[in-house]
């Protein structure tokens, strides 16, 4: 018996460990799930209210940058748009309520599959995926969270996101773009948690910008977790075109940080010089310091071109983007298309270029079995009619053979339905020479102004004329089922509006136009989800991006016309450099619409009111 005791033990010893290991190699890697809080050891004034204003020290802000926060009045987050803003990384661990992290693993096989965080301020939730799937395509939305993929690298949690919208570094004016990617490093000691993450962003950093937090574990699940948000009227009766800006070297908190905690003013504006041991040293000559720090007060040097990555694609293809509901973006015929799909035949809004027509229509066909039946035109220009001839010859809409509107329509029935404002069949028939378009290719269903409606797929389909935006002819098509919105190009996340000054644009009627898509726009949480928006060009977007888009069309009106009523002239207003602060963003110099394309009309339309 004691012979048969021993030799079990042994088996026992051998069988035991072997089940304590995974097959294969070694697994490394820490637990996160549980409560968290911030434990506020460093940087304790610089969480959601982020500090005194020019306070920017350490920050590696670029030029532009720095004009940007200079602009920045806090009176901005009264606006509605701003009030409910989400948290974007790394900034998400900055907030002081609680945090809860928790897995995600395949119910059959247990096999990690994300890492999820959810942060009480803003109610922001982060899902880290684990399973080593690839980042979305430049053209896909961007959320406060963005996209991250995880890895363990021994012991420490590498986290790399991409696809994160606008936020902050600071919420005093010092902005992250959203072309920022974050690379972060969570690493666990016993209940204390200590994350580390660098920023990357082409457009307002002249160089990585790294920062650290210590998180403690809570050993008792704390009751508060939420933090709902809804925007409200802050200030009543305030046009919806009134957002508060600091024209420039206006700001009156200018110094107030500076003088009252006796930092050398240089500093307090950031700069990547700020970020090393040498600083100090400059500094120490105060005339020079002062002298160095109001060069930095206003733009200079000539406009510069755009730094974000452009969202389309350039291979040649045409490629599907699910929208909500049932719609799609189509990118990569030089302008976005909108396809409804449903038990009718599929709705377009606008054709692209028309340089890969076919492979639009094969795209479509794809989608649906039944051959296009309306094509929607949001305005008369090239790239967003290019490919009418092609997409109404492979269409077919018999709802108007035989009807009462067929004798209206020379075409009845031979093709897919062209659905425009009147100015746009005006301008299109208009086109002599190589820009010329057949007959076939015109709206032959128009109307004058207000919208244009229609239930089709099973939902309602609202086209509002939005009269001098980019031109005179522009539309938005509202998918109200679906709650989506195409823009056209009133709305593009790639560069300033065309504003068509010879064709009946101008910029008050394009932020009139934006404002008016706002007043149709509701975000599902914080201002994230909800209705979406398929740009003229660029990424999917939501209200988010719209607001941002209008906020710096009227801070710019309003620098432009402050430097009118001094009587400036228009190459004055161009060497002021008005822009300055979103050229590395929406800028051009080169190509049919640049900076100081866009400065003239917004110049011109601002004269002739």
């Amino acid at each position: 018996m004691k012979l048969v005791s021993t030799v079990i033990g042994l088996l026992l010893l051998m069988i035991v460990p072997a089940f304590g290991q995974t097959i294969g190699p070694p697994v490394s890697g820490i637990d996160l799930s549980g409560s968290w809080f911030p434990g506020r050891h460093q940087d304790p004034g610089l969480g959601t209210a982020a500090g005194a204003m020019v306070d920017w020290g350490g920050i590696p802000l670029n030029d532009d940058a720095r004009i940007y926060a200079l602009s920045w009045n806090a009176s901005r987050i009264t606006v509605r748009q701003q009030q409910c803003a989400g948290y974007v990384p790394p900034y998400f661990f900055y907030a002081p309520g609680n945090y809860r992290f928790w897995e995600d693993r395949d119910p059959n096989t247990q096999r990690l599959v994300a890492i999820k965080m959810y942060g009480q301020i803003s109610e922001g939730l982060r899902t880290i995926w684990m399973d080593g799937r690839p980042h979305p395509p430049a053209y896909a939305q961007h959320t406060w969270s963005g996209f991250s993929t995880g890895k363990y690298e021994g012991h420490i949690l590498t986290v790399q996101t991409t696809h994160i919208k606008r936020g902050w570094h600071r919420s005093n004016g010092a902005l992250q773009s959203d072309e920022a990617t974050v690379v972060e490093h969570f690493i666990r000691h016993g209940d204390r948690l200590t994350h580390f993450a660098v920023t990357t962003d082409p457009i307002y950093l002249t160089e990585p910008f790294s920062k650290t937090a210590v998180m403690l574990r809570s050993l008792r699940d704390p009751f508060a977790f939420l933090y709902a948000c809804d925007d409200a009227e802050q200030i009543v009766g305030r046009p919806d075109d009134d957002i508060a800006s600091y024209l420039y070297g206006q700001n009156p908190f200018l110094r107030e940080y500076a003088d009252k905690n006796k930092v050398p003013l240089l500093g307090a504006l950031g700069g990547a010089e700020t970020m090393y041991s040498e600083f100090p040293a400059k500094v120490r000559d105060a005339r020079a310091a002062d002298a160095a720090a109001n060069s930095k007060l206003f733009p200079s040097g000539p406009p510069r071109a755009s730094r974000a990555v452009d969202p389309d694609p350039h291979d040649g293809e045409i490629h599907v983007l699910p929208v909500q509901g049932n719609l799609y973006m189509l990118v990569g015929d030089g302008g976005n298309i909108a396809v409804q799909v449903g038990d009718e035949g599929p709705l377009v809004v606008d054709t692209g270029a028309g340089q890969l027509s076919d492979k639009v229509i094969a795209a479509i066909r794809k989608l649906s079995e039944r051959p296009i039946q309306f094509i929607v035109n949001t305005s008369f220009h090239p790239d967003r009619t290019g490919g009418n001839v092609k997409l109404q010859k492979a269409g077919h809409d018999a709802s108007v053979v035989g009807s009462f509107f067929s004798n209206q329509f020379a075409d009845a029935g031979q093709g897919a339905t062209v659905i425009g404002h009147q100015n746009v069949q005006d301008r299109l028939s208009a086109l002599t020479g190589a820009a010329a378009m057949p007959a076939i290719g015109w709206p032959s269903d128009t109307f004058l102004s207000g919208r244009r409606r229609k239930h089709h797929n099973g939902e309602a389909v609202e086209i509002f004329h939005q009269p001098n935006a980019i031109t005179d002819g522009d539309s938005i098509v509202h998918f109200r089922r679906s709650d989506v919105i195409a823009t056209g190009d009133i709305f593009s996340t790639t560069s300033y509006p065309f504003i068509d000054s010879k064709n009946g644009g101008s910029l008050q009627g394009e932020i009139r136009a934006l404002n008016f898509i706002l007043d149709r726009t509701v975000y599902d949480h914080d201002e994230e989800g909800g209705t979406l928006i398929i740009p003229g060009r660029g990424r999917l977007c939501d209200e988010w991006e719209v607001a941002e888009y209008r906020d710096m069309l009227v801070i710019i009106r309003d620098r432009v016309q402050d430097m009118i009523r001094k009587n400036a002239t228009l190459e004055q207003v161009k060497a002021a450099r008005v822009t300055a602060d979103y050229d590395d963003r929406f800028g051009a110099i080169t190509g049919p619409w640049t900076t100081d394309m866009f400065v003239e009309a917004v110049y011109t339309s601002l004269k002739q009111k």
